[in-house]
């Protein structure tokens, strides 16, 4: 099992102790107001995207890229040369907003999710320079390696294609954690 995945493993096993241990203090309560509610639907629409970009790039890694031997840049490749990992930081972002709403919460994950990743992506992008050469040198050029930019953003001409069967790969994991979410969610209701 990879390292990284151990760590990850670890660190969502820990959160779960501390938000069994310390649920009182960390869950907000039943509140209505609307800022709560805004934040609610930030968090959701980041969950949500988050997961949407990393079926697509799945999808579209499978798709055009069966045998491992090809560049993709295209779809969500053409946003980012890492596409999952912007949308596993978007899941955990959407996740912390769902559950503390504290701005803090948010700081912590991005400073750990940053930790773990950009090693990961280094490590990554040296074995594909070795690998593809130069045209993934042109890639790395043209494509920003996290956050999409202007540019890459109006090369998407068309938007992102999706297929349903895409999904499979990401369902289990989507569900338990909006289950996951749910849970939370409820539980901080009736506690409070």
């Amino acid at each position: 099992m990879k390292k990284r995945i151990k760590i990850q493993g670890f660190l969502i096993f820990l959160a779960v102790v501390m938000l069994a241990a310390f649920h009182k203090y960390l869950l907000p309560g039943p509140d209505g107001s609307i800022a709560k509610i805004i934040l609610d639907l930030i968090g959701l629409t980041l969950f949500l995207s988050g997961y949407f970009l990393r079926m697509a790039a799945r999808g579209y890694k499978a798709q055009l890229n069966p045998d491992g031997k090809t560049l993709v840049t295209k779809g969500p490749y053409a946003l980012t040369r890492n596409p999952m990992y912007l949308g596993t930081l978007l899941v955990g972002l959407g996740i912390i907003i769902l559950i503390l709403r504290w701005w803090w919460g948010s700081l912590i994950f991005l400073i750990i999710y940053l930790s773990i990743y950009i090693p990961q992506i280094r490590i990554e992008e040296k074995k594909l320079r070795d690998f593809f050469g130069g045209s993934f040198g042109d890639y790395c050029k043209n494509t920003p390696r996290f956050f999409p930019g202007i540019r890459s953003l109006m090369r998407l001409d068309s938007g992102i294609k999706f297929q349903l069967s895409w999904a499979k790969p990401e369902l289990p994991s989507f569900l338990t954690a909006a289950a996951f979410v749910f849970l939370i969610k409820i539980w901080a209701l009736l506690g409070k």
